[in-house]
């Protein structure tokens, strides 16, 4: 398996990513839930984030060997939209991707970007450094996470604020949790760092954080 993600399970399909780890060129497949068939499968390609997109719907990013892109798969397999952007997306309740750029260049080009329907982007806040954590979004539409030594949210209007900032470039950095009470909780190489925010309650949504939920947020059903 893919050790980026885990099996990401929607509705009545499976999406199933496999990786050459030695030189990064993966496939996801499409498989019915009920039966296990091969609905669809996904041309070899530089292996990126994934994310559910709705029922039976996924992202599939593709980042390297100059692939920078996201595709969003329908229930039966095929792609309906492709943007020139790759990174940690979230999606709202409303079906709508976003997130942190995840560029592998130094000084950073990544933004934050909206993903809009006709294949566009629309433009967030600049974002400096390289490594990032995996986000989460609140019940109002708005991503935390931490990046260049900061903790970052961006609204649904795309407005930037930083919350807190510190002289720190350590990469090894955990997934955000958004807690009760606006908390949000993080490991930082061998510490975990805990703020208060004004933040609300974990968004209801198919994909409000990263990582298949296993590097995410808890939820329960």
């Amino acid at each position: 398996m893919d050790h980026w993600e885990p099996l990401l399970v929607s509705a009545d399909r499976i999406a199933a990513s496999f990786t050459d780890t030695r030189g990064g060129i993966g496939r996801t497949f499409f498989l019915d839930l009920d039966s296990g068939e091969t609905v669809s499968v996904t041309p070899p390609a530089p292996t990126g984030r994934k994310a559910i997109a709705g029922p039976g719907q996924f992202l599939i990013g593709s980042q390297g060997y100059g692939a920078f892109t996201t595709g969003r798969f329908g229930r039966d397999g095929t792609e309906t939209a492709r943007w020139a952007s790759h990174g940690a997306m979230l999606v709202d309740r409303n079906g709508n991707p976003s997130g942190p750029e995840l560029e592998n260049s130094l000084p950073s080009r990544s933004r934050f970007r909206r993903l809009t329907p006709d294949n566009t982007l629309v433009d967030g806040p600049a974002l400096t450094g390289y490594y990032t954590s995996d986000p989460a979004m609140d019940c109002e539409g708005t991503t935390v996470f931490w990046r260049d030594g900061k903790l970052l949210t961006v609204d649904k209007d795309l407005a930037g604020h930083e919350l807190f900032a510190m002289d720190d470039s350590r990469a090894v950095i955990g997934r955000v949790l958004l807690l009760n009470e606006g908390r949000v909780a993080f490991s930082l190489d061998n510490e975990v760092l805990v703020f208060r925010t004004p933040l609300g309650p974990l968004a209801e949504g198919p994909w409000p954080c990263g990582g298949g939920n296993l590097r995410g947020n808890p939820l329960s059903s």
